[in-house]
């Protein structure tokens, strides 16, 4: 089954995609030689399909999914395209914001930078800088990348013990394995509250210390005291900053991170990936983490309020001129992505 999406002139998938540690994680799946995005969505009874997106076209994107044509996947494809579009940024208040960042950053304007990639879901969106640093403590990007992993199949284990079809296997006899393929969604608030303590949680996706937090956001969101719908309908980012603040395990990192996936870009997510641009990028040889959110203030402010795409725009650059192009990266090299890696790899080979 088919479905088709308008996008904007000069839009640019693999740019819209390929611009954020997101796209690497599970079960995102980028395919450099097709330049098409592959994951699985949820549908309304909690059922997953996977979907491949592909641009055959500057005017349309491609949505195909993996599952018979039975009906209740027609009676969804609005459920679908708006998961499609949460993750490329393909709304009118997106693309006003995007005009607005080109109008102030030139360079952006002519790289086609500016849709940050996300998830499909807030949940989705929150859980993942929870998944990289909790109060202070973070973790690699690649320990980030295998955890990312570990609740996929997760997921899909708890999946099977439901008893729940995914519709894409219907039908199917024997099929050759790939490793994606073992994956299973992004776990729900609900599959992850289903643990009655993080204790258990932890023993089967070894989250680690991240399991108490993790375990208790989930808990919160499925006993009403986190409403995400209530979150998304916020339109001032420091209310919703003021909100999230005192959320166990967020902070200031992880806070400034939903802040970015929920299209508020003025408080930038400062951590030693900023430290190290700033000393290897603007000369700043003083930078360091006690004054690293004042000295990214002094250079990003001029693009207030997109103070965040200017700063991930240079991050790109930076990785980019490390490791090439994110779009053309194998994924065995992933975990060379991010700041220490970087370092690691070039002292080793130097």
């Amino acid at each position: 089954m088919e479905i088709k999406v308008r996008v904007p002139k000069g839009f640019v998938l693999e740019k819209a995609v390929c611009n954020h540690g997101f796209f690497m994680m599970a079960p995102n799946r980028w395919m450099p030689s097709s330049k098409t995005l592959v994951r699985p969505l949820r549908l309304p009874d909690h059922r997953s399909v996977r979907v491949s997106i592909s641009q055959p076209c500057t005017t349309f994107l491609s949505i195909n999914i993996s599952a018979p044509d039975e009906p209740s996947l027609y009676s969804n494809s609005r459920v679908i395209k708006d998961q499609v579009k949460r993750m490329l940024r393909l709304s009118n208040a997106d693309e006003e914001q995007l005009k607005k960042f080109h109008g102030l950053h030139k360079d952006a304007a002519k790289k086609g930078f500016g849709r940050l990639f996300r998830n499909p879901s807030l949940f989705e969106d929150l859980f993942r800088p929870c998944e990289q640093k909790l109060k202070g403590l973070k973790k690699s990007f690649k320990e980030s990348l295998e955890l990312a992993e570990g609740l996929c199949v997760l997921q899909k284990r708890l999946n099977i013990e439901k008893g729940v079809v995914d519709p894409g296997k219907r039908g199917r006899k024997k099929q050759s394995f790939c490793v994606e393929e073992s994956w299973g969604n992004f776990p729900s608030p609900q599959e992850v509250a289903i643990f009655k303590n993080p204790i258990l949680l932890n023993k089967k996706c070894n989250l680690g210390y991240r399991a108490q937090y993790v375990h208790e956001l989930a808990k919160n969101i499925t006993d009403g005291k986190i409403r995400l719908m209530d979150l998304e309908k916020l339109c001032d980012g420091n209310e919703l900053y003021q909100k999230l603040m005192p959320l166990s395990g967020f902070g200031d990192f992880v806070s400034s991170n939903a802040l970015m996936c929920m299209g508020f870009y003025d408080a930038i997510p400062c951590d030693s990936e900023t430290v190290r641009l700033i000393k290897q990028v603007h000369q700043r040889e003083d930078c360091d983490k006690k004054n690293m959110n004042v000295m990214a203030m002094e250079i990003y402010d001029s693009y207030a309020p997109f103070q965040t795409l200017a700063y991930w725009s240079e991050l790109v650059d930076y990785y980019e001129n490390k490791v090439g192009k994110l779009n053309e990266l194998d994924r065995c090299l992933y975990k060379n992505v991010g700041g220490s890696a970087i370092e690691k790899t070039y002292i080793s080979n130097s």
